[in-house]
């Protein structure tokens, strides 16, 4: 019985910066065989962003590409070469999927785009990740324009989110254009796979960054269709509370979503009077109401700390948590428990704690734990090996700069 749901799924990952690298990450986290395609010159830009760990021998090991690469293997592939082309060509032959998240229209112009590498393998599976879109046929104003994850952030009016009330708006810091874009594309994948078994066929994948976070910011597209409300920074106008607060330890984060919630909370701080305040009769008094109800919280949260106040909170069962730090999570005895968190053993920096892929199923074994790979540190076995060349002919290639 296989240990993994993707055991013998082969992908090409002709990937660089987030979105397409963190998309396969999760694939191969869960058994998926992922080969990264990279310039010999450097590789995947984000082989060099900080932060870096050194090594005895003063080899520096990169979070910005470790985080989103582990499980894969690299091949360094000079595809502007007609040899290097080749052997990508070779490589589409006994592939399942490709990902790829090159400038649009670049790989079109190799001759390696999804018309060109089906006539090899029909049975291949696409996904091309842009911020726009790349679908003719629905062909927007942006379309084929280059884009970076702020830029989509700012594009899907999640941007307009974040920020304080009054002031500018600002770009999360998460990168959450390449992240969720990544997820939805691996979700169109397994979709594809599945529908692959059934009818033989493979598909393109158009994967676009801008729909993806349009769909993540669905709110604010609900608040205009049923209120014709712009959503904005600031306190939400239809629940309340709906904030952090200050404890004596840091913050809490607390929301009461409707009328019982509320009025559990109201018992719980020993207020029950509020519960049939004509003020605080729904969230949206509540909201328009902070003076009536917010000092005397903001109080009762001061005097205590961050446990007591979800200790305090859940006998009632009002649901509230801790604002908690990069640190907080590496030492959280629940991720532990859970085993949310990884160890990956780098050859050059030893262990480093990295997220688990969220995937909880009976019947799979534990997820796959390999650290990324060194630049082209698989080019000769995977020539060798998969492809059959020989070693006179991946010497040749290496000294034409094909290949590294």
């Amino acid at each position: 019985m296989s240990k993994y749901p993707l055991d013998g799924v082969r992908i090409i990952a002709l990937e660089q910066y987030i979105a397409a690298p963190y998309c396969t990450m999760w694939l191969a986290d869960c058994g998926a065989e992922v080969i990264k395609i990279e310039r010999p010159d450097g590789g995947d830009p984000r082989r060099n962003y900080q932060p870096a760990l050194k090594s005895e021998s003063g080899e520096s090991v990169y979070g910005g590409f470790v985080t989103y690469n582990r499980n894969k293997k690299s091949v360094a592939l000079d595809l502007q070469t007609a040899e290097g082309r080749q052997v990508y060509l070779d490589l589409i032959k006994s592939a399942d999927v490709v990902v790829e998240n090159l400038k649009p229209g670049s790989v079109d112009k190799l001759g390696l785009g999804y018309a060109d590498l089906i006539k090899v393998n029909p049975r291949l599976i696409y996904a091309a990740i842009s911020g726009y879109g790349r679908t003719k046929d629905l062909d927007g104003a942006y379309s084929g324009l280059p884009a970076f994850d702020p830029v989509i952030q700012a594009m899907s009016g999640i941007t307009n989110l974040f920020g304080e009330e009054g002031g500018p708006p600002e770009v999360s810091p998460l990168a959450l254009g390449d992240l969720f874009t990544g997820v939805m594309a691996g979700y169109q994948i397994l979709l594809a796979l599945f529908m692959r078994e059934r009818t033989g066929v493979g598909q393109y994948i158009d994967a676009a960054m801008y729909d993806s976070l349009v769909a993540l910011n669905e709110k604010s597209l609900m608040l205009y269709t049923f209120a014709g409300e712009v959503l904005s920074r600031g306190r939400d106008k239809y629940q309340a509370p709906y904030r952090t607060f200050a404890v004596n330890d840091g913050y809490v984060a607390l929301i009461t979503p409707n009328d019982f919630i509320w009025a559990r909370f109201c018992k719980a701080l020993g207020k029950e009077e509020w519960i049939t305040h004509p003020q605080m009769a729904d969230g949206r008094l509540r909201a328009a109401n902070t003076d009536a109800w917010e000092p005397f919280v903001e109080q009762w949260m001061a005097e205590r700390s961050s446990d007591d106040v979800v200790a305090a909170l859940d006998k009632f069962g009002v649901p509230a948590g801790k604002v908690q730090t990069g640190e907080d999570l590496a030492t959280c005895e629940h991720l532990k428990a859970r085993k949310a968190l990884v160890e990956v053993d780098d050859p050059d920096v030893g262990s480093l704690l990295l997220a688990r892929a969220p995937v909880r199923m009976s019947a799979m074994g534990e997820v796959r734990k390999a650290s990324a790979p060194k630049l082209g540190q698989h080019t000769a076995d995977i020539l060798g090996d998969m492809l059959g060349y020989s070693d006179h002919r991946i010497a040749e290639l290496k000294a034409a700069g094909a290949v590294a």
